[in-house]
């Protein structure tokens, strides 16, 4: 008996069917299957991850230690004691070094006073010492002769300077060697310092004894001795005016500093 319907559309009909069971199929093991391969590239294993991820940390140099470390910006805290104030107090609170060692250094450095040699006598005092003198102060020596004219041109320096800072520490002392024969007498020099307006003592050095302990060759010459008896200075001739009065304010500073 033939089938009302044509054999061909049994056969597509079959096809179909067979199409349709095998896409059923593959619907249900794409259901049970694991995470598609484009998800699994991007995602770690769960083995790996331990919460959220953590922003990247940047290196920043530590000045204070010269290292590289990886750490977070510092805290406001952390700025505040690398600011200037606290710099300031831990320079206050280091120590301040011994007498010894603070003239050590200086013994490297500079030369050492002399002291005034064989004077002929002196006015406006009774006697001169530079050690006696640099023990606490600081010591302005000038050696002149009062008629050597860029010594009369330096004068009135040399009396502001004693007016000025003498209440603060500064010694002046005048080293009168002469140049001339008649420079030597005493009541020359005293009449002369008094005309000049000199108040601070004047030693007579006829015998040129100071003059060569210090191996001096200029008249006028200044040399400024320190608290501790060095020489830190040395000017000859005219002129540094600012520059002399500038060493003076420094080194009374620094003896300011050494005595507390």
């Amino acid at each position: 008996m033939r089938s009302v319907v044509p054999r061909p559309i049994l056969l597509l009909l079959a096809l179909v069917a067979v199409v349709c069971a095998i896409a059923f199929i593959e619907l249900r093991l794409d259901a049970r299957g694991s995470v598609p391969a484009e998800a699994s590239e991007n995602t770690p294993p769960a083995e790996m991850q331990s919460g959220p991820e953590a922003p990247p940390v940047e290196e920043t140099p530590d000045a204070a230690e010269g290292e590289r470390k990886a750490s977070a910006p510092p805290s406001p805290a952390r700025k505040q004691e690398q600011g200037p104030e606290d710099h300031a107090a831990k320079r206050k609170a280091d120590p301040v070094i011994s007498d010894a060692e603070r003239i050590a250094g200086k013994e490297d450095e500079y030369r050492r006073a002399e002291e005034i040699s064989n004077p002929s006598g002196f006015v406006n005092a009774d006697g001169f010492s530079i050690e006696e003198a640099a023990g606490g102060n600081v010591v302005l020596l000038e050696f002149w002769t009062y008629t050597c004219f860029n010594c009369q041109n330096v004068q009135p320096h040399l009396n502001a300077w004693h007016e000025a800072y003498a209440d603060d520490g500064l010694q002046v002392v005048g080293v009168h060697t002469p140049e001339f024969g008649f420079e030597r007498e005493y009541a020359n020099v005293e009449a002369a310092v008094r005309e000049a307006g000199i108040e601070y003592p004047v030693v007579l050095d006829n015998g040129y004894a100071t003059w060569d302990a210090y191996d001096n060759r200029y008249w006028p010459a200044i040399y400024l001795i320190d608290a501790d008896g060095f020489v830190r200075y040395k000017h000859f001739g005219e002129g540094a005016y600012g520059t002399t009065e500038q060493k003076i304010e420094d080194l009374l500073a620094e003896r300011n500093r050494v005595s507390g």
